[in-house]
Order: C-alpha cells, then sequence, then structure tokens
C-alpha cells in the first residue's frame, strides 16, 4: 500500500513538471512574439502641471497621477523612453509587450518635486519637454524650486537625467507664444527661407542649452501647442530629430524598419478632469 502512495506521489509530481514547463514555453513565446513583432501601437498620454492646490485641463494632482501609474501597471502597460522606441525602430533593443510613453511638456519643476519621487516609487519612466528660455530665467534669477511656479533648473534638468527615470526632450527655446508667431508657425508677412532659419536658430538654442547642463542632446521634439508646418516638420528631420511630439489625440502605428512613423506621433492630453479609468479606457479602447 506504502509503495502504491510512493508511485502516486512521483507521478503528481512528473505531472506538475511536465505542467509547469509547458506553461513556461506559452509564456516565453508569447513574450517572444510581442517583442520580435514588426509592428506595435503607442500610446502616449501628456501632462503638464502637476499641483496639489488644483486641477484642470492642463493639471493633475499628485493623487491623480499616482493612480494613473498604478493604474497603467495593473493594466499591463510598461513605460519606456522615446529612446527605446527610437532604438526598437532601428532595429536595436527590444520593447515590453504593451509599451507606453509618458511625456511631461514645458519643464516645470514640479513634475520633479511630485512625479519624480512617485515614478521611483512605481518603477515609472516618463519625459520632460522644456522650454529652455523658462529655465533659463528660472537659474538665472536664483527664483527656483517653488512646485506652484517654477521651472526645472540646469542643475535640476542634469539631476532629472541621471535619476535614470527620466529623458528629456526639446520644446524649443523661446517659441512658446501665442504671438506674435504662434509656436512654430510661420508669420504671414515672413518670407520661408527668414521662417525655417529663425526657428532653426531658436531649436538649435534649445539643443545646445540641454547639452551645456549635462544632459544628452535631445532626439526628441514636441511642438508647443501641437502647432506645425510641412517646412518645420521638414527642418526637424533634417535637424536630426528621430521622434516627433503633436497634440493631435490617438494612439500611433509604430513600424520597425520605418522612422517615418516616428515623425507625427499623437497623444492623450491628460485632463485633470478626467478620472484614472477614464484616462485608461481612452488609450486601452
Amino acid at each position: 500500500m506504502r509503495k502504491v502512495s510512493v508511485l502516486f506521489l512521483v507521478s503528481i509530481l512528473l505531472a506538475s513538471f511536465v505542467f509547469i514547463g509547458t506553461s513556461s514555453s506559452y509564456i516565453d513565446s508569447k513574450v517572444a512574439a510581442s517583442i520580435n513583432q514588426d509592428e506595435i501601437t503607442l500610446p502616449i498620454l501628456m501632462y503638464h502641471n502637476v499641483l496639489k492646490s488644483r486641477k484642470g485641463k492642463y493639471i493633475v494632482t499628485p493623487n491623480q497621477l499616482e493612480q494613473d501609474f498604478i493604474a497603467l501597471k495593473e493594466n499591463g502597460f510598461t513605460t519606456v523612453f522615446m529612446s527605446e522606441v527610437i532604438n526598437w525602430v532601428d532595429g536595436k533593443g527590444q520593447l515590453p509587450e504593451k509599451p507606453i510613453v509618458l511625456t511631461f511638456d514645458d519643464g516645470h519643476y514640479n513634475n520633479m518635486f511630485y512625479a519624480l519621487p512617485l515614478a521611483k516609487k512605481h518603477g515609472i519612466k516618463f519625459m520632460i519637454n522644456p522650454v529652455t528660455s523658462f529655465s533659463k530665467f528660472t537659474t538665472d534669477t536664483g527664483d527656483h524650486s517653488n512646485p506652484n511656479y517654477s521651472h526645472i533648473t540646469w542643475e535640476q534638468m542634469k539631476q532629472a537625467h541621471d535619476s535614470g527615470h527620466i529623458e528629456i526632450g526639446n520644446h524649443t527655446h523661446a517659441l512658446h507664444k501665442f504671438k506674435p508667431r504662434f509656436g512654430i508657425m510661420q508669420i504671414s508677412s515672413e518670407d520661408t527661407k527668414t521662417y525655417i532659419e529663425t526657428i532653426k536658430k531658436d531649436i538649435e538654442q534649445a539643443q545646445d542649452l540641454i547639452e551645456k547642463s549635462g544632459t544628452p542632446r535631445p532626439t526628441t521634439f514636441a511642438y508647443p501647442f501641437g502647432k506645425f508646418t510641412k517646412e518645420g516638420k521638414q527642418l526637424l528631420v533634417k535637424m536630426g530629430f528621430r521622434a516627433i511630439l503633436t497634440c493631435t489625440e490617438g494612439t500611433s502605428t509604430i513600424k520597425k524598419g520605418d522612422a517615418t512613423t516616428l515623425h507625427h506621433l499623437k497623444r492623450y492630453n491628460r485632463d485633470g478632469w478626467e478620472s484614472t479609468g477614464e484616462v485608461i479606457n481612452k488609450i486601452t479602447r
């Protein structure tokens, strides 16, 4: 009787090993299939301010942000840098099964004060696209490190990059204005040559200032207000920007080996009046 019991136990253990091995193979093949595919859908969320005092169309509270981070992970998303997406398009490196990019426009100091600690807590990566004239003003005046109104200084920009959780993009130096030029739009009285020279000078200035801070020269550009022109887009590509972020709502399709699929990336604005559940529904529908 004892011998029968031992044989029964051994058979159960062997069956368990077979099941575990089969399950592991299934999981590995599923991951491999995801990694090796030549086309992905990439949702990008666009944040701006993170403030405790209020919320709005371009403002979320720290609690809302943390709930977003938790919900993204619970729904299987993994945050990645735009540089990782660029590398994947170039055939270098791998991406997780459900990648997502989080961007914070304008370079508000509260992105570091509130968002960075939460990113460290939950293992999140995100991008800050600073307007470098704002950073220059904050640095030069010394009126910095106030989450209610400050922008990141050069030193804080370097600290952000060195954290391993933040990547820096370009959002122009001084073109984040409604007039006389609306973002990088061409002024009606301006000839095309002057237009290109003017915006190129501004964007290069931002590139140089970011690099001078000790942060890698950006390869991602975010249009101020989402406004763009055909000539402006061509210039950005010629300047070496690999990824270009718009404010057009939607999810982009990215193809391995096709760099042009990175030249008009859609983003969902994270409206502070929306719940985390509404945001998740928006990026998964």
